[in-house]
């Protein structure tokens, strides 16, 4: 099993296995990246990786995964934008009983 070294915010430089790195590749626009846990802090490490690193990872036995962009992405935006001031509507909806007891006979109704 290979060894990989990468560096940790926190820890700085660190020794993983190939069995501590995963791989994750955008198939849209093959953008990558590469995450470890800190052997010695135990945080998520996250990091932006070139195709060529990516490539270099997975020679060395690291697991891949991929992923795709969500495809609300595509759809045609409509309307105007949210503002803070419909975010802060929402908010006191959501902490309103009688807008929820309002919503839900609308449902039943309909």
């Amino acid at each position: 099993m290979a060894t990989i070294r990468a560096s940790c915010e926190t820890c700085g430089d660190v020794e993983l296995t190939t069995a501590d790195v995963r791989v994750r590749v955008c198939i849209n626009d093959n953008r990558g990246e590469y995450s470890f846990r800190c052997p010695t802090c135990h945080m998520t490490v996250v990091k932006p990786a070139e195709p060529r690193t990516i490539d270099l990872l997975v020679a060395s036995g690291v697991t891949m995964d991929t992923w795709t962009l969500p495809a609300e992405l595509d759809e045609a935006r409509e309307g105007q934008p949210i503002t803070h001031d419909d975010l802060l509507e929402f908010h006191d909806q959501l902490h309103d009983t009688s807008s929820w007891d309002e919503a839900i006979s609308h449902l039943l109704e309909g």
